[in-house]
């Protein structure tokens, strides 16, 4: 893929991908083409870890969100438990419930990680330091998530991931 596409990508797909916690189906639209993009630049950069921590950030994410259902959906078949009195039943859905959210946590927070050395990289390959900025604040609204204000921190990440995207000048192409 030519790297003016690959940016036009990942720099619309991580706009889309910041509405995520509003519309989810177009956040998971946003997610793949920002997948996409950073992928196709990786490539084109010769960058197997800028590709690896892409793709890893994408698998943890996945997960955690799996784990997240799972968790929501044990969290609501104990609700009744509790309102009937059955404290024993009730309450080991709520302990599996929180077990999952501090599991969804530590897999949010471990894709982060990977999310800011790919910034990091990013940010070296084509000399915008906004990459460098988003990867942080990513990182930071995943430690905060559990707190809520962490989505917003989140949400001006993919922002400003997106607008480096596609204020970049068009990348040359580098020997590694």
């Amino acid at each position: 893929m030519e790297p003016e596409i690959a940016k036009l990508l990942a720099g619309v797909g991580a706009i889309l991908a910041a509405i995520s916690p509003v519309e989810y189906i177009v956040g998971i639209i946003g997610v793949v083409l920002f997948l996409a993009g950073v992928i196709s630049l990786a490539d084109f950069y010769g960058d197997q870890k800028m590709k690896d921590d892409a793709i890893y950030w994408f698998i943890f994410i996945f997960i955690a969100l799996v784990v997240l259902i799972v968790g929501a959906s044990l969290g609501l078949l104990s609700l009744p438990a509790l309102i009937t009195g059955h404290l024993l039943a009730g309450g080991f859905g709520l302990a599996a419930f929180l077990a999952t959210l501090v599991i969804a946590w530590i897999l949010f927070v471990t894709s982060a990680r990977r999310f800011r050395n790919m910034m990091s990289a990013m940010a070296g390959r084509s000399g915008e330091s906004m990459f460098q900025t988003a990867g942080s604040l990513y990182y930071w609204g995943a430690v905060l998530v559990i707190i809520l204000v962490g989505l917003i921190l989140i949400a001006i990440a993919f922002i400003l991931a997106g607008i480096a995207f596609l204020t970049m000048k068009t990348p040359a192409k580098t020997q590694t």
